[in-house]
């Protein structure tokens, strides 16, 4: 009663609890009450340890605070000293809900998560910004659930080995890609090792394989007999001299094929730039023939580069076993040497100057960045000459198939 009825003063005040020395209320003039504990030190300091509210919400009871005081009381009186065990209680309280809190922040700091606060801090400010988010999202799919506290040196050099051994040069930009983003992880205090340090880096060897006349040859042959999508996919991706992902991903809206000029539109090109790549008279009928995926706006389905890459080599071989047979030679012994969809491109990029191309614009077909002064003050967009680099690449490969002079194409195991 005492303490619900003391009124509140010009200065603060105490009411004693009689009977229990120590305990005291302070009565504040804004009318706040709070039991304390006061005690005087051996050195003949007055000390003063607060126990809680004694009014308004969550307020001790008058039991309550007499029980604080008695345990103050048998701390004295082993030894201790209240206000010390009190702040030492206080900061391991705030230690505890500290790490608490942060334990929760890092449920939440899966590597999926983390990489887009990383794109949106670091990544998408750079050139390279879109190349840094295909490479990651696409080989850290698998650790996309889990917290990047979580990935260890073994788990880096596993994925690096793992896409090593599918495209070693993707191996060394996820390599430099994930380490910078472990290490920014660092400054952000999400991790404290970068388990990409100490991984070996793989040198980088530059492809020269491109493909022979006789191999194109037996490529559209092959195409011929591919089921939807790989055909129209593949023989667009020959025709296009583009990229396999972009290619993958083109979408409707993205084509303009009833003006006198088709085109194909690409926004979001590996560098960075617009990318406009003129669409040859067999593309444009390739396109203007197929069916649109239903509630979609992409021209493909999503499938496997693997899958279509191995789907198209069976289909080959089994083209170059039949024109051995044909001719009398062993079937079994037929080989064919091992290439890779991106050698599309580089086998055009090569057979373009033959044509009477100038590298510059072959350049410009394959959306290739230019470099020093060039990039800063050529600004001509070579449409007219993209367009007819295209339609001479494509009217190259209809001429493979029409002048061939035998409809035989053999491949030996090659010695050695």
């Amino acid at each position: 009663m005492a303490i619900e009825h003391a009124k509140p003063r010009a200065k603060r005040y105490a009411l004693p609890d009689i009977g229990h020395p120590g305990l005291r209320v302070l009565v504040y003039p804004s009318g706040v009450r709070t039991f304390v504990y006061r005690f005087r030190r051996g050195d003949k300091q007055d000390v003063t340890v607060v126990l809680g509210p004694a009014s308004g919400p969550g307020a001790l009871t008058l039991v309550q605070a007499r029980e604080a005081a008695g345990d103050a009381r048998r701390q004295r009186a082993m030894g201790a000293d209240p206000a010390d065990q009190k702040r030492a209680t206080r900061k391991a309280e705030a230690a505890r809900i500290a790490a608490e809190e942060k334990e929760a922040r890092r449920r939440e700091d899966t590597v999926a998560n983390v990489l887009v606060r990383y794109y949106g801090d670091h990544a998408d400010g750079l050139k390279s910004g879109r190349e840094v988010r295909r490479v990651l999202d696409k080989e850290l799919k698998g650790w996309a659930k889990r917290r990047v506290d979580d990935i260890q040196r073994s788990d880096a050099i596993r994925v690096l080995d793992t896409v090593k051994a599918r495209a070693p040069i993707q191996s060394k930009r996820l390599r430099a890609y994930g380490r910078h983003f472990f290490q920014w992880c660092i400054t952000k205090e999400l991790v404290e090792k970068n388990p990409f340090d100490g991984t070996a880096v793989v040198k980088e060897v530059s492809r020269k394989r491109i493909l022979t006349n006789g191999e194109l040859r037996l490529l559209l042959r092959a195409i011929e007999r591919l089921e939807w999508p790989r055909r129209q996919f593949a023989h667009l991706l020959l025709l296009t001299a583009q990229r396999f992902s972009e290619v993958a991903n083109m979408e409707w809206l993205k084509l303009d094929l009833t003006s006198d000029a088709p085109l194909w539109t690409l926004p979001d090109s590996k560098n960075g730039n617009p990318h406009i790549v003129p669409l040859a008279p067999v593309a444009v009928e390739i396109l203007t023939s197929m069916d649109q995926i239903k509630d979609s706006p992409r021209v493909f389905p999503s499938f496997s580069a693997t899958h279509a890459k191995a789907r198209i080599d069976e289909v080959m071989l089994e083209i170059a076993r039949e024109d051995a047979a044909a001719v009398g030679d062993d079937p079994d012994e037929v080989r064919i040497e091992p290439w890779r969809l991106h050698d599309l491109r580089r086998t055009a990029a090569t057979t373009m100057p033959n044509l009477g191309i100038e590298v510059g614009v072959v350049e410009r077909v394959l959306n290739h960045q230019m470099r020093g002064v060039m990039a800063v003050y050529q600004l001509h967009t070579f449409a007219a000459e993209k367009r007819h680099a295209l339609n001479l690449w494509a009217d190259f490969l209809a001429n493979l198939m029409v002048a061939r002079e035998s409809n035989v194409v053999q491949f030996k195991a090659l010695e050695g």
